[in-house]
């Protein structure tokens, strides 16, 4: 266990001496100075050679090494964070292509090239082709714009979340690329269209006729 321990050790310095070197190269003496070499640590540095880089390794085996590492927490805690929404963030756009939403949707949503949208759909492992799908039936457009309406308070859909594209695939059980383009180009449910026609039909019928106004006037 301790020959173990002294490698890993040996390990760590290794890779802070790597690490100091380059900042010595790159004139980063701020860095340097946080790790805590002063100017007696930055000379011996300049001057290792390979014959004592290989000597000071085989005494790192030997005795381990010569750091204290201390973890800044609070630094450690946002890295964390930021690391988990990145994933959060790649997640959501892997289950968006991988239910289809299209080229022009993820664009609107995240920005997205041709190039990363084609490398995602390769990665999701869709076959399809990523072209226009067929015309949606009456019956899909009815029920797409019944969820749209019913879950999203009939929001404008560029104001839609990925999370919200995803809910309404999932109320749907429709795809995205069909969802997008009965929100995107369909005007109104059918539903809605019926019943402005039925309004429409209901207002013709009630004006009287034009024979009737002139027996009125008289």
């Amino acid at each position: 266990m301790d020959i173990l321990m002294r490698h890993k050790e040996a390990q760590l310095t290794r890779a802070l001496l790597t690490y100091a070197a380059e900042c010595l190269h790159d004139g980063d003496y701020a860095a340097l100075r946080d790790l805590g070499f002063g100017e007696e640590e930055l000379r011996s540095l300049q001057s290792l050679t390979i014959e004592t880089v290989t000597l000071l390794s085989h005494h790192l085996q030997l005795h381990g090494h010569v750091l204290k590492v201390r973890l800044d927490r609070g630094a450690f805690r946002q890295l964390l964070a930021q690391v988990h929404r990145e994933s959060e963030r790649t997640h959501l756009k892997r289950e968006l292509v991988r239910r289809e939403a299209p080229a022009e949707l993820m664009a609107s949503l995240y920005s997205m090239g041709v190039r990363e949208y084609t490398s995602l759909r390769r990665a999701v492992r869709l076959t399809r082709g990523p072209g226009r799908p067929p015309d949606p039936d009456e019956a899909t457009i009815e029920v797409v714009w019944k969820a749209w309406k019913n879950h999203h308070g009939a929001l404008d859909p560029a104001e839609l979340t990925p999370e919200d594209w995803l809910a309404l695939s999932e109320r749907t059980g429709r795809d995205l690329r069909v969802i997008y383009r009965i929100l995107s180009e369909c005007p109104a449910a059918p539903a809605q269209r019926a019943g402005k026609r039925g309004s429409q039909r209901a207002a013709r019928s009630s004006r009287p006729e034009p024979g009737s106004r002139q027996a009125a006037g008289r």
